[in-house]
């Protein structure tokens, strides 16, 4: 805004006259722009972006717009200062859908028409892959089998490019080895004459520098003839007359199999007509009656993939006792009770059961007698802090296993733990008491000794230095020519027997 004055004056005398017209103007924003590095941005990761525009009479509006979607701004700020400055912030939070697309920072004056400038950034948005697998777009899923080529495409979208690929099997990487048939090929894999250990579950797994993701999971099923199911029953015995049931499972795809039954024995080989099917189990029930009727049960199945290469073989014997239990082991021991649980080994070709006895040690009586169908016994009901010796073992029709021994001691209660640690503590208080009084009448008894040392030692110094005096009081007297007698009293009644002894060898005077 503009004031101009107009005077008018021709003399000195009056004052002139004045007129004022002021400008007020609507100008264009003259500049617009977004202040930003414009580096590339993380997906989910929040930024906040500034426009700045000057130049504009009244302020220019700010409006943010990505692509023809206008973004709502959460700041405002208006700066007049030599001109007009203004400036609007926009918190964004980019998704990998922003990728490629354009954010707009325009400015316009709302009192001129077509006034709007813009400022542009192509956005780069970052983000971790996303990784899709699938199989060869020209294979069938539910037509693999056995020595068909098999290959799967991991399909990855990612910004920036990805850095490392891992294709996995079962939770393991696979790696290429053209021995087995395995290619890696970046974004393949390739199996070559695909076998039984072929089928699984993979899925591929795609790394960044946004993180690393993995794919969907794709089970691969390989059709294939039938085999052996793994860890079923080969060893049947059989007694003479009596019918054993032979039970004979496979593993097919497709399920759907049929079944033929042959024995072999030394002397001959025979089809077996006479057995069952249900799904994917056979059973035929073989009785021997001469003891060349021993021998080897063969089970073949067929399914629309072809016949089973190698048959199910079953060995039948005659019957005998059950071999003995094994990895028996003491579970679940408290104050009153224990469980023993062992390993079941040959039934003997029949039915077996199973038996515990348990021997209270110190009256070597029988406690408990448990049968069961299977190897494992509970046994309640036992008072605390008692030992027992186990026998288990294995029966049948034919007679007993051996029989493994253990050595079985129940817990202590908690409250004869309490006891036993109250008795500990009174023992060891007793015997340091015990020691204590021992002690203190060892001190004693020292302390008295040694006064009655002091003062015996004491009276006997006395005494020694009394005879010293003695023994000094008797040269003193000695010096004298007489006794001391002789120089008291008369004559005549003091030592009387000394005169004459004397003097018996002086001649009487005359």
């Amino acid at each position: 805004m503009v004031t101009l004055t107009c005077q008018s004056s021709n003399n000195n005398m009056s004052a002139p006259l004045t007129t004022r017209i002021t400008l007020d103007m609507n100008l264009r924003p003259m500049t617009v722009r977004i202040l930003d590095r414009r580096q590339p941005l993380s997906s989910g990761k929040v930024i906040e972006l500034e426009c700045r525009t000057n130049g504009s009479r009244p302020p220019a509006d700010i409006t943010w717009w990505k692509g023809s979607e206008q973004l709502m701004s959460n700041k405002n700020r208006t700066k007049q200062k030599d001109g007009n400055l203004n400036h609007n912030i926009l918190t964004f939070r980019p998704s990998k859908e922003d990728n490629g697309k354009y954010l707009f920072c325009k400015a316009e004056n709302p009192e001129i028409r077509n006034s709007a400038i813009e400022d542009t950034w192509r956005l780069e948005v970052y983000y971790p892959p996303e990784v899709t697998l699938r199989l060869g777009s020209k294979l069938r899923h539910s037509h693999i089998q056995e020595g068909n080529d098999v290959y799967f495409e991991c399909n990855i979208r990612a910004n920036p490019r990805v850095t490392e690929i891992t294709w996995l099997f079962e939770g393991q990487e696979i790696q290429t080895n053209t021995t087995v048939g395995v290619i890696v090929s970046n974004q393949s894999l390739v199996l070559q004459k695909v076998r039984l250990a072929s089928r699984g579950h993979y899925y591929c797994s795609a790394g960044n520098s946004e993180g690393s993701e993995k794919s969907n999971v794709v089970y691969l099923r390989v059709q294939h003839a039938p085999i052996c199911k793994p860890g079923q029953k080969t060893l049947y015995g059989a007694t003479m007359h009596d019918g054993v049931k032979v039970r004979c499972e496979v593993e097919a795809d497709p399920a759907s199999v049929t079944f033929k039954w042959t024995f072999n024995n030394s002397e001959e080989q025979s089809n077996i007509n006479d057995f069952e099917r249900s799904g994917t189990i056979s059973f035929t029930t073989f009785t021997p009656r001469t003891e060349h009727d021993y021998g080897t049960l063969l089970c073949w199945a067929r399914n629309s993939v072809g016949t089973q290469r190698h048959p199910c073989l079953f060995l039948v014997i005659p019957a005998g006792v059950p071999d003995p239990l094994h990895n028996c082991s003491v579970l679940n021991k408290t104050d009153h009770s224990f469980r023993v649980e062992c390993e079941a080994g040959y039934d003997g070709g029949l039915r077996q059961q199973f038996v515990m006895e348990a021997y209270d040690t110190p009256r070597r009586r029988l406690r408990e007698n448990i049968t069961s169908s299977f190897p494992s016994f509970l046994v309640r009901s036992l008072p605390e802090s008692s030992s027992y010796v186990v026998l288990v073992y294995a029966v049948n029709v034919r007679g007993a296993s051996k029989t493994r021994v253990l050595k079985v001691t129940t817990l202590a209660s908690p409250e004869s733990l309490a006891h036993n640690v109250n008795n500990q503590w009174r023992t060891a208080v007793g015997s340091v008491l015990i020691i204590l009084v021992s002690v203190a009448a060892g001190v004693i008894t020292v302390g008295i000794a040694t006064i009655l040392v002091i003062k015996y030692r004491k009276k006997k110094g006395q005494e020694n230095r009394s005879g010293e005096n003695e023994e000094e009081e008797k040269p003193h007297e000695n010096k004298n020519d007489s006794p001391s007698c002789l120089n008291v009293g008369p004559p005549d009644e003091k030592c009387p027997d000394l005169i004459p002894g004397r003097f018996s060898s002086v001649t009487p005077l005359r």
